[in-house]
């Protein structure tokens, strides 16, 4: 009885931590960079100074799950790969609180970035561990879930700090967050450490390369990771340019806009996000994945139509639903095309690096394309290209969920 007991306290303990690092470590993986922005502007940056270092978080974003995807199939010290990312990324950010000079800004909110981006592959890694192959599904939707609750509660408390407190609170509000995790990070049980199927031996750079242009060349993970680039292509710019727009047009506080959209999304994907999680062993992944992109270009379609915040409301709604579904199946569509093979890890931090650079680009051909032609067209192209993915994933990409990868 006693043993049993004890097996039964682990998953608890492990599930508790996971789900109290997903909620908290949420404002560190998706809003410092905002928070950053904010302090930088009332410190007089130019914008381009203020640009330079927000991509640097970007790039350090990029490396890192490049790397970090490869390390974690290779290391199984996951708690303290986790320990060590809250670490740095308090130290990070308390550089850039104290020291708001150009260069250490850069170099921290890099160092700051790849700790960040680290904290999803390392918890999809001991999610898997802990939760076991079929379990593992149904736990990174209840860590999606939660990282969207604690984007959209800690967003809100943020900005009364900012309000209340000088917009330097939020950034010592974020290594608050990034400190407290790490009790967390503490209470992970032992299986957190669990060593991979993969051994340091077929784990060097060269094995590993050769992986990756072997994945590559079978269709469906070539097809996935393309529809992944040009999905956050196509969709990465589009809340921005909507908020922008609004506060183009003087429609109403852009500031409260912003709210909202951050709000609803995150509260719309937490259920959304949750239930593919639990339904994903009995669901296939293509018509869901399918309908998931198809909403993109319906949000295009919608913002083109109004700019009123109702319109933008029910954009968000749309937006957190797609979200919801196409963050839980990017884990079971590559755990599925993985299986077997000991480079599950490897293609997350692939996957996520591709993710990552797609968002980049959207912003950065979202502006040029507004400069040059104006709201509506940018829109429309960004539209185009939406439904353009989604009949790619549709013709291209066959399903990859079957009871043996489940299993694996």
């Amino acid at each position: 009885m006693m043993t049993k007991n004890r097996a039964q306290i682990r998953p608890r303990r492990d599930d508790v931590s996971l789900d109290g690092l997903s909620f908290l470590l949420a404002d560190v993986q998706d809003n410092l960079g905002n928070f950053l922005t904010a302090f930088l502007t009332i410190q007089g940056w130019p914008s381009s100074r203020i640009g330079a270092a927000i991509a640097a978080g970007g790039l350090g974003a990029v490396l890192a799950r490049f790397i970090g995807g490869w390390a974690l199939d290779i290391f199984p010290r996951r708690r303290l790969m986790l320990a060590a990312c809250c670490t740095v990324t308090f130290l990070s950010v308390a550089v850039m609180a104290w020291t708001p000079l150009f260069y250490p800004i850069v170099l921290a909110h890099f160092i700051a970035g790849g700790a960040g981006a680290l904290f999803t592959p390392i918890l999809a890694a001991v999610s898997h561990h802990t939760a076991g192959a079929r379990g593992y599904i149904a736990r990174m939707g209840r860590n999606e879930s939660f990282n969207h609750l604690g984007n959209a509660s800690s967003g809100f408390v943020m900005s009364l700090l900012g309000r209340v407190m000088g917009p330097v609170a939020p950034l010592w509000g974020v290594g608050g967050f990034a400190a407290v995790s790490l009790l967390l990070v503490g209470g992970l049980s032992k299986r957190a450490d669990t060593p991979s199927e993969q051994s340091r031996d077929t784990a060097s750079l060269r094995q590993t390369l050769r992986a990756i242009f072997t994945f590559i060349s079978e269709t469906r993970l070539a097809v996935f990771l393309v529809t992944y680039l040009l999905f956050n292509i196509a969709n990465g710019a589009v809340v921005p340019l909507m908020i922008e727009r609004y506060a183009f047009f003087h429609l109403g506080d852009p500031a409260s806009v912003t709210a909202i959209c951050i709000v609803v999304a995150q509260i719309t994907m937490a259920p959304v996000a949750l239930l593919v999680g639990k339904k994903a062993p009995q669901w296939p992944r293509k018509p869901l994945f399918v309908f998931a992109l198809a909403m993109q270009p319906v949000r295009d379609g919608l913002v083109i139509l109004s700019a009123d915040w109702p319109t933008l409301v029910l954009v968000q709604i749309l937006d957190g639903l797609s979200s919801g579904i196409i963050l839980v199946l990017f884990y079971a569509i590559l755990s599925d095309i993985a299986s077997g093979s000991g480079r599950r890890n490897l293609l997350i931090g692939l996957g996520l690096a591709l993710g990552t650079i797609g968002a980049l680009l959207s912003n950065l051909a979202g502006g040029a394309l507004t400069s040059a032609y104006g709201f509506n067209t940018t829109f429309i192209i960004l539209g185009l290209t939406g439904a353009g993915v989604a009949c790619l994933f549709a013709w291209g990409m066959p399903e990859t969920h079957s009871p043996v990868s489940e299993a694996a």
